[in-house]
């Protein structure tokens, strides 16, 4: 058994991709643990392979959106198995399109989901770890939209960078007067069935950006933070690329911004506006992984080596400029 065994541990968005993949690691450390999603069937089923791989399940059907409901899934968790020990913040979807495209209300959801849905379990759990002795692990599924502004995925952005800055002053706030720990993992573009579930007005199809990240390898990262929590877990090569922003915000911003609306609006099959899975359930396997990045690698492959120019050019030009300070 591992250092979680024994622990209780509640994942929201369980019920597939890096939350269903996040529960079987924690399963196969013999941990307990609370499965938190909106379909209560496919909950159930994501149960059940975790009881298989030997982990204690209660599925909790409820929606992040609704901070009530997420108060009663802390003390629903706490009457099955006593406490929480580590809470995962995993819930959440993404919506890319030209901001204008989008309407006002996907946006709100979009927001109300991926960060509100953070507030939401984090006011539930910590009062509860408050009381049991000011320990406890929070973790929160940020992602690399939390460091690098995206074009094309605005509102997501917003939501993500405001998880990241929820994460680094609940962290500081926590510390004060508790041995409560918070810590953030970053992953880049992970392959899971969010291709199918995501807002998407681009009138094309989503294709992620590469290096695809398998979900298995974001769980590993959130199962070694509860065992041993840090400030900030990064997943993925794509964050090379918040150190060409840094140097550049401008050059690197647009270049992305052109090489991007070409990726995501230009090429590609044709696709219908969705809003995906943001406003109701969407049927779709128990799956971790969604096949995602497959099909269409080529437009993929030619965006990861723009980006990779991209940061290069602007290494070199900021070594120059930096140069050039120097003699002066």
């Amino acid at each position: 058994m591992g250092a979680t065994a024994r622990r209780t541990v509640v994942v929201t968005g369980a019920s597939s991709g890096i939350g269903l993949c996040t529960a079987e690691a924690f399963a196969r450390q013999g941990a307990r643990i609370v499965l938190v999603a909106r379909d209560a069937d496919r909950l159930e089923e994501a149960a059940a392979r975790c009881r298989a791989l030997g982990g204690d399940c209660l599925p909790v059907a409820a929606d992040v959106t609704d901070g009530e409901r997420m108060a009663r899934v802390v003390r629903e968790a706490a009457a099955a198995f006593g406490r929480i020990d580590v809470w995962v913040n995993n819930a959440g979807t993404s919506l890319w399109g030209a901001f204008e495209d989008i309407p006002l209300a996907t946006h709100q959801r979009l927001i109300e989901v991926d960060l509100l849905g953070v507030v939401n379990g984090a006011h539930a759990v910590v009062p509860h770890f408050l009381e049991n002795g000011g320990t406890g692990v929070l973790i929160n599924v940020v992602s690399i939209g939390g460091r690098l502004p995206s074009a094309w995925a605005a509102s997501y952005c917003a939501a993500k960078f405001g998880v990241a800055g929820l994460t680094d002053a609940l962290r500081a706030e926590l510390a004060s007067h508790s041995g409560i720990e918070v810590c953030g993992v970053y992953p880049a573009f992970v392959d899971t069935p969010t291709a199918t579930r995501s807002g998407n007005y681009t009138g094309r199809t989503l294709r992620p950006v590469p290096p695809v990240v398998s979900p298995e390898r974001v769980a590993a990262a959130v199962v070694s933070l509860a065992r041993r929590p840090r400030r900030t877990r990064l997943v993925g090569g794509q964050h090379v690329l918040t150190r060409a922003y840094a140097l550049a915000p401008g050059l690197v911003g647009r270049a992305a911004a052109r090489l991007g609306g070409w990726y995501f609006r230009g090429a590609g099959d044709p696709a219908e506006a969705t809003d995906g899975a943001l406003f109701e359930v969407r049927p779709g396997p128990v799956s971790g992984r969604g096949g995602w990045g497959r099909p269409q690698r080529t437009g993929a492959r030619i965006l990861a080596a723009g980006l990779a120019a991209t940061a290069a050019a602007t290494a070199v030009a900021a070594g120059a400029r930096g140069r050039r300070t120097a003699r002066r």
